[in-house]
C-alpha cells in the first residue's frame, strides 16, 4: 500500500534544492538556535517549520516534506556537533509520538565558562570576526528572526533570549581602517556629526577599534588638532584613504587611556528611563543597567512600568534606539535626550500626518489611523 508521504520526485528535489541555496546555512541555524533558547518550554518540530526562518517559506500546514523533516535533523545534528546540546521533551500522554516531541537548548549551557579569559588581542580577532560575519548577509535575517520567534505564540518571554539580533549595519570602513593600523599608515575620511549637514575631513592616526555599545568606534589621534580623537564609524562617509604618511609608533600608547575615557564618558553619563516590564525594551535595556536599580518604581507613575538608569556615549543615536521601541520606553533625563526623542516621534507623526494627503484616499487614511510602520 503506498505511503501518504511518498518519496519525492526529481522535479520536487530540484525546486527543494533551489529553495536551500536562497538561504544560506548559517542564517537557518542561527534562526534556529534563536528560537530553541528563547522558548523556556521547547518547541515542537511542527512549531519550528512553520516559524524559523529557513524553513517557514518551504512550510505548507498539513503537508508533510520529507525533504524538510531531513533538512531540520541534519540542523540539529550540525548544532550537536558545533557542541549545542538540544534537550528533548516526550509527551507523556503520547510517548514514541515524534510529532509532540519538544526541543530546548539551555541558555545556561551557550553562557562562557566563569574562568574563560581572553586576551586584548585575541578579544580584538573575535571582534573583527564578528564585524567580518556581520558584513556578509545576516544584518537584515537576524533582524527578520528576532520577528519570526515574536510570532511563535504565547508563552515566549523575551528575556530568555540570550542572543541579542542585533548586529547592526555593516560597517565598510572597519576593514580599511584596520589595515591601515596594521601598516602603521595614517588615514583620510569624511566624517558627519549630527548637527551638521556635510561633513568635514579628517586626517587621523588611526591607533584601534574598539567596541562599545554595540557599536565600533575608531580610537585615533587627531593629525590636525595634534589630540585624541573617538570617531563613531557608523559617521564616516565615503571611502576611508590610506595615506603614505607614517604615524609614530609612540602614539599607539596613547590608545588605552582614550579607551578609559571614553569608559568613563559613559559611566558619567546617565540616562533615567521609564520602561514597561516584560517588554523587548527591557529586556535590551535591563543588560546595561544595575539588577538593584532595577526595581526602583517608574517615576512616571505607570504601574506597568519600572525605572532603569544606563549609561550613555551617544545622545543622538540612543534616542533613535528609544524611538523604535515606541510607548513602551519614556525618557525621564536628562532633557537633551528627552528632546532628541521628542523631536524624532514629531518627524514620524509629520511623515504619517503627510500620507494621507499623498495617497489621496480613505484606505490611506484608515492605514495611518491605525499606527501602520512608516520608515523615517
Amino acid at each position: 500500500m503506498p505511503s501518504s508521504a511518498a518519496a519525492p520526485g526529481p522535479a520536487e528535489r530540484r525546486a527543494d534544492r533551489r529553495q536551500r541555496s536562497a538561504v544560506p546555512s548559517e542564517q537557518r541555524l542561527f534562526s534556529l538556535v534563536l528560537a530553541l533558547v528563547v522558548s523556556p518550554f521547547g518547541a515542537t518540530k511542527r512549531e519550528l517549520l512553520s516559524s524559523v526562518y529557513g524553513y517557514a517559506d518551504r512550510y505548507r500546514h498539513g503537508e508533510t516534506s520529507v525533504a524538510l523533516d531531513k533538512q531540520f535533523e541534519r540542523d540539529k545534528d550540525q548544532l550537536r556537533t558545533l557542541g549545542i546540546h538540544i534537550e528533548t521533551f516526550e509527551d507523556p500522554h503520547e510517548t514514541g509520538n515524534n510529532q509532540l516531541t519538544r526541543y530546548r537548548i539551555s541558555k545556561e549551557r551557550l553562557q562562557f565558562p566563569a574562568d574563560l579569559r581572553f586576551s586584548e588581542r585575541e578579544l580584538m580577532l573575535l571582534r573583527l570576526a564578528a564585524l567580518a560575519w556581520s558584513e556578509g548577509s545576516l544584518n537584515a535575517e537576524s533582524r527578520r528572526a528576532a520577528m519570526k520567534l515574536e510570532a511563535l505564540g504565547a508563552g515566549l518571554d523575551v528575556q530568555h533570549l540570550g542572543i541579542a539580533p542585533r548586529l547592526g549595519a555593516a560597517e565598510t570602513s572597519a576593514v580599511p581602517l584596520q589595515r591601515a593600523i596594521d601598516a602603521g599608515r595614517a588615514v583620510r575620511f569624511a566624517y558627519r556629526l549630527p548637527d551638521r549637514a556635510t561633513a568635514l575631513p579628517r586626517r587621523v592616526a588611526p591607533l584601534r577599534l574598539h567596541r562599545a555599545e554595540g557599536r565600533w568606534h575608531l580610537i585615533s589621534w587627531d593629525l590636525e588638532r595634534d589630540a585624541a580623537r573617538t570617531f563613531l564609524l557608523a559617521r564616516i562617509e565615503g571611502r576611508v584613504q590610506q595615506l603614505s604618511e607614517e604615524i609614530d609608533p609612540e602614539l599607539r600608547l596613547r590608545a588605552d587611556a582614550a579607551v578609559a575615557d571614553l569608559e568613563r564618558l559613559h559611566a558619567e553619563r546617565r540616562a533615567v528611563l521609564c520602561v514597561r516590564r516584560g517588554s523587548i525594551a527591557e529586556a535590551r535595556l535591563m543588560s546595561r543597567t544595575n539588577v538593584d536599580a532595577a526595581s526602583r518604581p517608574a517615576r512616571c507613575g505607570a504601574s506597568d512600568h519600572h525605572e532603569l538608569e544606563v549609561g550613555v556615549l551617544d545622545l543622538h543615536i540612543f534616542s533613535s534606539e528609544l524611538i523604535g521601541y515606541g510607548a513602551d520606553v519614556s525618557v525621564c533625563e536628562p532633557a537633551q535626550l528627552r528632546e532628541l526623542v521628542v523631536a524624532g516621534l514629531r518627524r514620524i507623526a509629520a511623515v504619517h500626518e503627510a500620507l494621507p494627503a499623498s495617497a489621496g484616499d480613505d484606505a490611506g487614511r484608515q492605514a495611518t489611523g491605525q499606527g501602520s510602520a512608516v520608515d523615517a
